[in-house]
């Protein structure tokens, strides 16, 4: 009898609906109440840990759906308005939910970048190049391309 009861309180609502008849079995087994009782308290105590267990999950099935937020947040800055401040939304997720943001880009965002990155070194170069050689203006420039195709 131990080795079940001790199983029982491992798994507490693997037991639960059969629990209540094993404290009528020992009430009636120490001459604490009568058979035709037991029976009567063993259903009224399953009736109540029953409507007690689906009110519970109901509950929490609606406490869930009613959870729902609202955040204001600026459409130029993205920072976010939240008890009465505006802050960044790394922040508000930091302080707020616990949450460390991770910055990075999408593939897209990485092809344009390296794009313009090369576009604006080439550039640079040739800048420099012209500077060296002492050309400073425009139509110098495109002379000295002219002649050199």
């Amino acid at each position: 009898m131990k080795t079940f009861y001790l199983i029982k309180s491992f798994l507490p609502f693997t037991f639960l609906p059969i629990a209540p008849g094993l404290v009528q079995v020992e009430l009636v087994h120490q001459g604490i109440i009568s058979y035709g009782t037991g029976i009567l308290i063993t259903l009224l105590i399953q009736v109540l840990l029953t409507i007690a267990i689906v009110s519970w999950i109901a509950h929490k099935a609606n406490q869930r759906e009613q959870v729902q937020a609202f955040l204001k947040m600026s459409c130029v800055s993205k920072k976010v308005f939240h008890q009465g401040q505006w802050m960044t939304v790394e922040k508000y997720l930091a302080d707020f939910h616990n949450i460390v943001v991770s910055h990075g880009m999408t593939p897209e965002e990485s092809e344009t970048w390296l794009r313009d990155s090369e576009q604006w070194l080439r550039e640079a170069k040739e800048a420099e190049m012209y500077q060296s050689m002492g050309i400073s203006t425009e139509p110098q420039r495109e002379a000295v391309v002219a002649d050199y195709h």
